[in-house]
Parts: structure tokens; C-alpha cells; sequence
């Protein structure tokens, strides 16, 4: 634990990544494009941009979604203290392996559930999160080219489970070009350019989604 705040630094929650899982994470990439935001693991820059509107000192329950082989759920961790719980999900059956082994010492925090999030609702309830209960749910998931019935699915759980204060960011790497999706989505969105990244990219940081 870090002195203080009762955070962690990098080094203590979970294995570093190896660059095998950089190059599976490319491999997914090429095989399944709409299905996964980015060629490369998130680097530093960008994951750290991705939490950067999580207030950690309030945070009580964070969701990641596509959470690939954890560059994105190492940040979080290095961040998170004692009163926060993290669900990481995960739908490729890969990752999902990736993920277990390398945070396998961080199990008082986190909870790891394999899916796909056209079901996320339910699988969030199976969890036991209750309505209007989630401080951020960060997204390393390919969004807007989704499938209809996996963006429903997104969009549902985030109008029933997300605080009213609480926080949507998603990865992107084509920075600005979606920017009138997630504004026909949420009253309110702001871009962050991530430059140091493979491409460089951004997050569209989103608040109050439509619960119509």
C-alpha cells in the first residue's frame, strides 16, 4: 500500500504485462475490429487519461468494461483504496485467462466476470449492484462500432446502474470522429487527446446518459 491514502503503487498489483499479451492483444485486433478499440494494449498515458475523472477518495463501485489484459485495470488498482470494488469484465476467453493470472493477488478488490456486455444488465445485477450504484465505468471497448444489441446493452446499464454524478469513458483512437455518437447518447461529453499512444488516440469522457 502507498503511505497515506492507502493506495498502491504499479508494482503492487498484479504481474507486469509481457509483451506475448501485447501481441495476442494485436492478433485479437486484426480478427475481431469491431469488437475491440485498439491494435495495442493501452500505454500509461492513455490509461492514466481513462481514470482521470474518477475521484478516488469517493469511488465505492468502479466497472470496467473490455478490460483486454488489464493495462487499463493496472491503473485503476494502482489507484484504488479500501472502501472501492472493482468489476472487470472481460469477453474473450484469452484476456479473461490474462486477466485472472496476472492480478490473481488483487482478489480482495476486484471481481472478474466473463461476458459479453449485450448482457450486462443482468450480469451486473448477478454481481449485486444496485440501481444508480456505479461511481465511473471506464471502456476499453470499440463502442460505437458495436453491434446494435451490445450498445443497447451498454446504454441500459448505464441508465440503471451509473450514479447521477457518474462518469462513462471510453477509449478511442480516432480522436473527435465520434464525438456526435456519444453526444446523441449523454447531455454531457468532453474529448481528452492522448498523443503518447499506439496510435495516438483519446477518451470521451461522458456524463448523464439519455434514460429514455
Amino acid at each position: 500500500m502507498g503511505e497515506g491514502d492507502g493506495r498502491r503503487d504499479d508494482t503492487s498489483v498484479g504481474r507486469p504485462a509481457a509483451i506475448s499479451d501485447h501481441f495476442l492483444f494485436m492478433r485479437k485486433f486484426f480478427k475481431h475490429r469491431r469488437k475491440i478499440a485498439s491494435i495495442w494494449p493501452s500505454s500509461r498515458s492513455m490509461a492514466k487519461a481513462c481514470i482521470s475523472q474518477v475521484d478516488f477518495s469517493r469511488a465505492r463501485l468502479i466497472v470496467e468494461l473490455g478490460a483486454g489484459t488489464g493495462a487499463i485495470t493496472q491503473a485503476i488498482l494502482s489507484q484504488i483504496t479500501p472502501h472501492t470494488q472493482l468489476i472487470a469484465i472481460e469477453r474473450d476467453a484469452d484476456f479473461f485467462r490474462i486477466l485472472r493470472e496476472r492480478f490473481a493477488a488483487t482478489a480482495d478488490h476486484i471481481k472478474f466476470m466473463q461476458g459479453d456486455v449485450v448482457h450486462l444488465p443482468e450480469m451486473l445485477r448477478d454481481c449485486g449492484v444496485r440501481e444508480g450504484s456505479v461511481d465511473a465505468f471506464i471502456s476499453g471497448l470499440g463502442t460505437p462500432s458495436l453491434p446494435a444489441a451490445a450498445q443497447q446493452g451498454i446504454f441500459k446499464a448505464l441508465a440503471w446502474a451509473a450514479k447521477p454524478d457518474g462518469v462513462f469513458s471510453n477509449i478511442t483512437e480516432v480522436p473527435l470522429y465520434y464525438l456526435p455518437f456519444y453526444r446523441r447518447h449523454f447531455r454531457r461529453v468532453q474529448f481528452q487527446f492522448v498523443p503518447l499512444n499506439i496510435p495516438p488516440g483519446g477518451i470521451y469522457h461522458c456524463r448523464e446518459p439519455d434514460r429514455g
